[in-house]
């Protein structure tokens, strides 16, 4: 709890060093907490319209999460549970990452993610494939064939006049290059392979690289323009983190196997698994399942283990014990969705041993001091400003009241007209037939004797002939001119020939016209009441949310006043 209220100081304290996008009643928030909820590429390419949406949609965002904590929303047991489980799952993730995914990483990568990610760079391609590139239709070329032309094509980029542009949209093996002459736009650094962003970040202006091999042939490079990263404005721990994952993509490939591997040594030197004691659990879950079943019932293994003794022990971990009574409130966080089908006794193991090494990353990750580093408060804060977000949301939505039935009668009385009503009809009997002269000697027929309308459709019609023609009544707009004509003729009126759309022709009677009636109040009351709360809803969030963005203590910093109008 002391940490999450914390948080906002300690974001005031960082804008207060590296200066602020917004300053809400004396509260700021820099650039590094911005660009984590807005890219920086996002904000760059945006227009100045898009922007004041951005900055208004941020202050919004900020302000509700203010004013939760204002309210005492962090003092809510089912918040402060959410968000140490938040806390926890960043600690894990960050454990993973220092103890498992950097050390992975050479000092030269690192030295070179460090140099670098400050920057993003604007580069134009020029890519030549061979028969062995990872590419969806690799041409016939040879690799041997592809590297020589692509050292022509390099050679002739020296003694022409001819552009970057045209050689890429003439030559290049990329799909896109003949309508953008091989633009792959701004780059940031730790997205492309080590071999290519490390040969691309060491170009000067304008200067063309040397051959490049990638899985996905030969590349020819061209940068075109330099700017400022988001990370260029990252406190150290959090630049240093950035720096160490941006690296990761020189080790993409091991990290999987670096992983499993960790797993397998810490549960092998400090967990004992009871598999006898999970034998009998699991087939206890079996049996359970399949008397559920027989009741046609489903499963559920949070409520399974609820109705079970709880003082069964399944593991010791550093020669402590943990059972049921432990394993409970853990299983209990997780939504049914992620929790697997258990379909042998190894399965129930391997998602138990899961719980146990997060715990034992958790501990890890405050012995390491993981929880003062700058960057975990920062990512504790954003997942914390969208939660309370959430909930603030939450709470104004739920603090309408459901309106009383004055008020439902007088919306009622107010819009029944237009509504609230059953809309006219007609009812109709149709002869339907192909032809146009079989219409038109029915239609003859009639005109003598209308009496034998009922008995013609019977006998002709290729539609509700079972009911002499008879339709259910049907409102305006419907059955196309067929339905058109039948609002225009009286009732016991008699239609000529109508052509359908489908080249059919009709000959209609109508029968009955029935007015368009009101509907009870009665029948429609819960539909209003939903209709009215939902109008208060949007009233309040959107009353609320205007006094944020019109707040008189709202302060923007210099370079994002003139965006917000």
């Amino acid at each position: 709890m002391i940490l999450k209220i914390k948080l906002l100081l300690f974001a005031g304290f960082c804008s207060f060093l590296f200066g602020y996008v917004i300053n809400i009643d004396g509260v700021s928030f820099d650039e590094q907490d911005f660009y984590s909820k807005y890219s920086k590429s996002e904000w760059v390419k945006s227009s100045a319209g898009q922007k004041d949406r951005i900055l208004k949609d941020y202050v919004k965002r900020e302000s509700a999460s203010l004013a939760a904590v204002e309210e005492g929303f962090l003092f809510n047991p089912i918040l402060i549970n959410k968000l140490f489980n938040v806390q926890n799952q960043i600690l894990v993730n960050l454990v993973y990452d220092y103890t498992v995914a950097f050390p992975l990483i050479s000092k030269q990568s690192l030295a070179l993610s460090r140099s670098n990610l400050k920057k993003e760079v604007f580069i134009r391609h020029l890519l030549i494939s061979h028969n062995s590139s990872v590419i969806s239709s690799p041409p016939t070329r040879s690799s041997k064939e592809a590297l020589s032309l692509i050292k022509t094509i390099k050679d002739s980029l020296k003694s022409t006049e001819n552009s970057f542009g045209y050689f890429s949209k003439t030559y290049s093996d990329d799909p896109s290059a003949p309508r953008n002459e091989g633009v792959l736009g701004w780059l940031q650094w730790g997205v492309t392979p080590m071999n290519f962003q490390s040969s691309v970040w060491s170009l000067n202006l304008g200067e063309v690289s040397d051959v490049i091999e990638t899985e996905y042939g030969f590349h020819l490079v061209v940068l075109d323009s330099i700017r400022s990263s988001e990370f260029s404005i990252y406190d150290s721990d959090s630049y240093e983190y950035a720096v160490q994952r941006s690296s990761l993509v020189s080790v993409r490939d091991l990290l999987k196997d670096a992983s499993f591997a960790y797993d397998r040594e810490i549960l092998s030197e400090r967990v004992i698994t009871y598999e006898k004691q999970v034998d009998i659990l699991f087939n206890q879950m079996l049996e359970s399942k399949k008397e559920l079943l027989s009741l046609g019932k489903s499963f559920d293994f949070t409520d399974f283990i609820k109705n079970l003794d709880l003082g069964s022990v399944l593991f010791s971990v550093d020669g402590k014990l943990y059972g049921l009574k432990w394993f409970l409130p853990q299983v209990s966080q997780f939504p049914k969705s992620k929790i697997p089908d258990f379909t042998s006794s190894q399965d129930l193991v391997n998602f138990l041993q899961n719980i146990i090494m997060q715990k034992i990353a958790i501990e890890e990750g405050s012995k390491m001091g993981l929880i003062d580093n700058d960057y975990f408060k920062k990512r504790v804060g954003v997942e914390q400003s969208r939660i309370l977000y959430d909930s603030y949301l939450k709470h104004l939505v739920n603090s309408v009241e459901t309106p009383d039935s004055s008020s439902v009668k007088t919306y009622y009385n107010k819009n029944k007209e237009e509504k609230y009503f059953e809309p006219e009809k007609v009812v109709v009997r149709q002869i339907k037939v192909a032809s146009k002269n079989l219409s038109d000697s029915l239609y003859v027929v009639l005109s003598s004797d209308d009496s034998l309308f009922g008995a013609l459709s019977s006998e002709f019609s290729l539609v509700y002939s079972q009911t002499e023609g008879l339709m259910d009544p049907f409102e305006r707009g419907k059955f196309n001119y067929m339905g058109e004509a039948a609002f225009k003729l009286d009732v016991g009126a008699i239609s000529k020939p109508i052509e359908n759309p489908d080249k059919t022709f009709s000959i209609i009677m109508v029968e009955e016209k029935i007015d368009k009636k009101i509907i009870p109040i009665n029948r429609v009351y819960k539909r209003i009441e939903s209709l009215l709360i939902k109008e208060s809803q949007e009233q309040i969030k959107t009353t609320t949310f205007n006094n944020f963005i019109n707040n008189p203590e709202l302060k923007l910093g210099d370079k994002y006043e003139k965006f917000y109008n």
